[in-house]
């Protein structure tokens, strides 16, 4: 009796770990099931943001660039101001015309953060780079809209008063860079040809002290937001890299 008794506990042993063994070897089967899934999805995740992120890039640097054009024209009116003998109507209006535009970043908003897809991405770097990108493109926005209300509330009001704000808008309207900055295309100019001019002569506009003060402010508020968005480029350059190296190790 005592030998069977021994070969039944020996036996309700053997079962139970074997069925220990069969719950854990089932446990690391789902969790490297669930790890993979989780894997491949982060890798999905990881290609789409390289898309993301490149277009922004691009789009970052055309609103650079557009800056740039406002702030050197705006600097070649200082000029004008400080030397206003011999200076040209059509000069003037040429870099007047410039300051009729307010560059906008806006990247590709995606929702990785309010999803919780965020916790995928398991390096750590890149996963806190992501993070704080909203905050970095807000600093860019806030000095954006600094010029867009100058620029609705002050130029054009100012350029009205002058008179040349019709013929600004005309011509405006016939730059394919202007158009490029905005439209990404070409579109018919809904203005017509101005046949007569009611604007202040060269020399009066130069003389306006609102004017410089303008200028000085276009030069200010454009110059700060391309040093943010340099800023914000290099931040961009270095999520870039990061999912390149992600992205290569996959594919590896």
């Amino acid at each position: 009796m005592e030998n069977k008794t021994g070969k039944y506990l020996k036996y309700a042993i053997g079962e139970i770990v074997l069925v220990m063994v069969g719950i854990l070897l089932a446990l690391q089967v789902n969790n490297w099931n669930e790890g993979r899934k989780d894997h491949t999805k982060e890798q999905h995740i990881l290609s789409q943001l390289k898309d993301e992120y490149h277009a922004n890039l691009l789009q970052l640097e055309q609103k650079i660039k557009h800056r740039q054009k406002i702030i050197e024209a705006a600097t070649k009116t200082l000029q004008y101001i400080d030397e206003p003998f011999g200076v040209e109507t059509d000069s003037l209006n040429a870099q007047l015309n410039i300051l009729i535009g307010s560059p906008a970043f806006k990247p590709i908003e995606n929702n990785l953060i309010n999803s919780g897809n965020i916790l995928l991405i398991q390096n750590e770097k890149l996963n806190q780079l992501l993070t704080t990108w909203p905050t970095e493109v807000l600093d860019i926005q806030i000095i954006e809209s600094i010029w867009f209300t100058t620029m609705w509330e002050s130029v054009i009001p100012l350029y009205s008063d002058y008179g040349i704000l019709r013929e600004g808008f005309y011509k405006w309207w016939n730059d394919e860079q202007n158009l490029k900055w905005i439209l990404e295309g070409t579109n018919v100019n809904p203005f017509q040809q101005p046949k007569s001019s009611k604007s202040l002569q060269t020399r009066e506009i130069l003389k306006q002290k609102e004017l410089e003060g303008i200028i000085s402010v276009a030069v200010s508020v454009n110059y700060a937001a391309n040093l943010q968005s340099q800023v914000v480029r290099n931040r961009i350059l270095e999520i870039l890299e990061l999912l390149n190296h992600e992205i290569i190790v996959e594919i590896e």
